[in-house]
């Protein structure tokens, strides 16, 4: 409440020129921050430039937030900032990614050229952003031209599965050219490059996206078959529901069954689990045309067999990323810190999983500590050895979640996050959680990892950008205290 009363005063009286100089050079990194707002306030050519400076501070909330205002450059001067040698043309790689960014987000059409050196650049990362911001601008109808030759390129020759998929979803996008075409892509060694072909089939319409989606729906990596499962479900009629069902019960990976499950709800308004029959018996009595809008049912109580803090558990390969920072360490009323009670919690949710089960935990403040490398089987000795090397972790600091995300993203095997957190990222090198939410979904809408979130007494806003975040991959939130 202080923090809105404090930003409302500060909108009503703008602060002076003299005044930001100031904090922009305090040590206090919120103070330089407000600096940053501030100048983007003024709104001039010299503000602009201390804008674009901020990039480089070393904490992560000034960064980020000089990273949000440049998407509001106006004129040709201001823009070639960001075109320029210390924002899109800087020597720091991730200076140059946050700017790729921001392309994305310009309410004034980006500079063709400024583009184009992007999609060149020699980090995978900035390209990658950079197809996704020429999607994004074409989306939003502010990109009067796309640049097939250079998506084509990428999408066929870019040594960067990642970047290849970018492009795959931008050249359908911003020019209407089916991936299939580019020859051999749709065959690739890589289950990203065939899940994008998934996804950049939406841009073709609905016989083309339906289309692919078919072709793809037996393919051996999970995540090319959720991104079928969410074209089917895209298109909201009977062949899609009838073809959700089809994939329901060839489906052995319990993440796969009960994301297929959430979608046939979502399109009937109707309860079922797993069973495929009451599924097929349903859309079965479909008539052709759209399917009519209906309320997403409750989750059920049977979805709760194995949960974690109240979380249902619905996958079998699944990795917990654990926050450590902050006021984890803070101790109750009843003597014990909240550490001691997430012991016990993380306790009676790996002693209750399946042998079938594969997991690992990857608790993290200022840097992500995994357990093992991979994924190990829940048996009894493994709970047992991670159970003791979790209740002896004494790590205290900053909390960088991206930095842990990255590592549990690096783990193929992975299809389930579970993250428990007080909500608020504050360490690494990102802040700020509705810009992270944002890049997770386009750095997951082709691997299709659900992430899911137990919050320990989270603010009402926190809550909103980690239902987003969650949402984003078919995954969930829910709301827990260690007080």
């Amino acid at each position: 409440m202080k923090l809105a009363w404090l930003v409302a005063l500060a909108t009503l009286f703008p602060q002076s020129r003299e005044e930001l100089d100031t904090k922009f050079v305090d040590k206090d990194a919120r103070a330089r921050r407000d600096a940053v707002i501030g100048y983007a306030k003024l709104d001039t050519l010299e503000t602009w430039e201390k804008v674009v400076a901020a990039l480089r501070d070393p904490k992560p909330e000034v960064a980020d937030e000089a990273q949000l205002q440049l998407a509001s450059l106006a004129g040709p001067k201001e823009l070639a900032l960001l075109y320029g040698k210390d924002a899109l043309g800087s020597k720091d790689d991730f200076v140059r990614l946050r700017c790729a960014e921001v392309l994305g987000r310009l309410a004034e059409t980006p500079d063709a050229a400024a583009l184009d050196k992007a999609l060149a650049d020699k980090d995978a990362g900035v390209r990658r952003t950079a197809c996704w911001s020429l999607e994004r601008q074409k989306t939003a109808g502010k990109w009067a031209s796309a640049a097939p030759e250079a998506l084509a390129e990428l999408a066929k020759k870019d040594k960067s599965p990642e970047v290849r998929a970018a492009a795959l979803v931008a050249l359908a996008t911003c020019a209407g050219i089916d991936a299939a075409a580019l020859g051999g892509v749709a065959a690739d060694a890589s289950g990203e490059l065939r899940a994008a072909c998934v996804v950049a089939a939406r841009a073709l319409g609905p016989d083309v996206a339906f289309a692919r989606a078919a072709a793809a729906a037996k393919d051996a990596v999970l995540g090319v078959r959720l991104c079928a499962a969410e074209s089917f479900a895209a298109g909201r009629d009977a062949r899609g529901a009838n073809a959700l069902v089809d994939l329901l019960e060839g489906e052995k990976e319990l993440r796969g069954r009960w994301r297929f499950v959430e979608l046939l709800r979502e399109l009937s308004g109707l309860a079922h689990r797993l069973d495929p029959r009451p599924w097929r018996a349903w859309a079965a009595a479909l008539a052709d045309g759209p399917l009519p809008e209906v309320r997403k049912p409750e989750a059920g109580e049977e979805e709760r067999s194995v949960s974690f803090a109240g979380l249902p558990i619905r996958s079998e390969r699944v990795t917990f990323l654990i926050d450590l920072s902050g006021s984890i360490w803070q101790k109750r009323a009843d003597g014990r810190t909240r550490k001691q009670v997430l012991d016990e919690e993380l306790g009676r949710a790996l002693r209750s999983l399946p042998p079938s089960t594969r997991f690992n935990l990857i608790p993290y403040t200022a840097t992500p500590v995994p357990w093992q490398k991979g994924l190990v089987a829940a048996d009894e000795k493994n709970v047992g050895k991670a159970l003791e090397w979790f209740t002896g972790r004494k790590d205290t600091g900053v909390g960088d979640f991206w930095g842990a995300l990255e590592v549990a993203l690096a783990d193929p095997e992975a299809d389930t996050l579970v993250v428990l957190t007080d909500g608020a990222p504050s360490g690494g090198r990102r802040w700020n959680l509705g810009l992270m939410k944002q890049l997770f979904a386009e750095r997951n809408r082709f691997r299709r990892l659900e992430v899911n979130a137990v919050l320990a007494d989270a603010s009402g806003r926190l809550k909103r950008d980690w239902d987003e975040l969650c949402g984003s991959s078919g995954g969930r939130t829910v709301e827990y205290s260690l007080r």
